[in-house]
């Protein structure tokens, strides 16, 4: 069965790359990208919208980043963490970051870009119901 990913990131040279890795994975008929976890936010605090299986969140983005996007939407989504598979996904390298993450139960992990197929596809494989 395939799922819907979607991507909250700012940078588009980012964006183009993990598109083509999600693509390879052929795990997913519907790809999601947000420039900015404000547009993400308005959409997915309507607890009416259907959240994708899983979303891949940087943390490091203006005006709203990552951690700001999880504070923000958590409480329009109490189930938040049964609703969707969130990872970090970042260039950060911070233990602080890293910590941070495992304080979330929201987030599922923390990863360092870039992510490749083969991670992708650990990520599905791990979560597959």
């Amino acid at each position: 069965m395939k799922k819907s990913i979607c991507v909250i990131d700012d940078d588009k040279i980012y964006q183009l790359i993990i598109k083509k890795v999600i693509e390879r994975t052929t795990e997913f008929d519907l790809i999601y990208f947000y420039n900015d976890a404000i547009e993400a936010f308005k959409e997915f605090k309507n607890s009416d919208k259907k959240l994708p299986e899983i979303i891949l969140l940087d943390i490091n983005m203006p005006q709203m980043d990552g951690w700001q996007f999880l504070d923000s939407l958590i409480p329009y989504r109490p189930n938040l963490f049964k609703e969707t598979i969130i990872y970090i996904v970042t260039s950060s390298i911070a233990y602080s970051d890293r910590d941070k993450a495992e304080s979330y139960k929201e987030v599922s992990g923390f990863l360092s870009k870039p992510l490749n197929v083969e991670k992708l596809k650990e990520i599905t494989d791990k979560h597959r119901k």
